[in-house]
């Protein structure tokens, strides 16, 4: 898998554990549609429960700027916040046109802010957020391009933190072929690559992608 790539990843909520139904269910209702789909477009309208993102926007990750972090803050960023909690969409970054938001001070701190960051999002002239690996693209990405979908296979495995190795590796090969089921189900012949290494997550990989956890 090339690095270079956006990222779309199913949000995880505020889980530190790797939530597999939610993970599935959301996932599935994007290959039903055979797209991203910004709120307005998913018939979500209400302003009041917005982010940067807003109404007509969908948030992706720049795989390239992983490491790039907002200046306040060390491990600041879409990749840290989201990528390696949940499963992430990739497309290759050629196919793909996108925004490159504001870069602001961190916007997370209160409940002040939250509403600054609501009324950025709503902002019909320019994009903003405070991840600076984040990058836009208005109303809907299709899947045409789809060239992937990264697994966190870190944060599974630390929600599996106390169970054997043999078991852990077992457990976790077998969600990744569920995920494999859900894509060809929807004629999605990719493969899964783990967030970190971008190995692909099969029985061959396997042992060198748990060895670098």
């Amino acid at each position: 898998m090339n690095e270079k790539i956006y990222l779309h990843t199913i949000n995880n909520g505020y889980k530190d554990y790797y939530d597999s139904k939610k993970q599935r269910s959301v996932l599935e209702a994007i290959l039903k549609s055979d797209a991203i789909l910004s709120r307005r477009n998913q018939g979500l309208t209400d302003e009041s429960n917005t982010n940067f993102s807003g109404l007509d926007y969908i948030s992706l990750s720049d795989y390239e700027k992983r490491f790039v972090c907002n200046k306040e803050k060390d491990f600041y960023n879409s990749f840290y916040a989201y990528v390696r909690r949940g499963l992430s969409l990739a497309f290759p970054q050629e196919s793909i046109k996108v925004i490159e938001p504001t870069i602001l001070p961190i916007l997370s701190k209160n409940i002040r802010d939250f509403e600054y960051m609501r009324l950025y999002g709503l902002d019909k002239t320019e994009r903003f957020t405070d991840l600076p690996d984040e990058v836009q693209v208005k109303d809907k990405l299709t899947l045409k391009d789809l060239n992937g979908v990264l697994f966190p296979c870190d944060n599974y495995m630390h929600s599996k933190l106390f169970t054997r190795k043999e078991k852990m590796i077992k457990l976790l090969l077998e969600e990744v072929k569920i995920v494999k089921e859900i894509l060809e189900k929807y004629n999605k012949e990719v493969n899964i690559y783990d967030v970190d290494s971008l190995l692909e997550v099969n029985e061959n990989n396997i042992e060198n992608i748990v060895l670098r956890k």
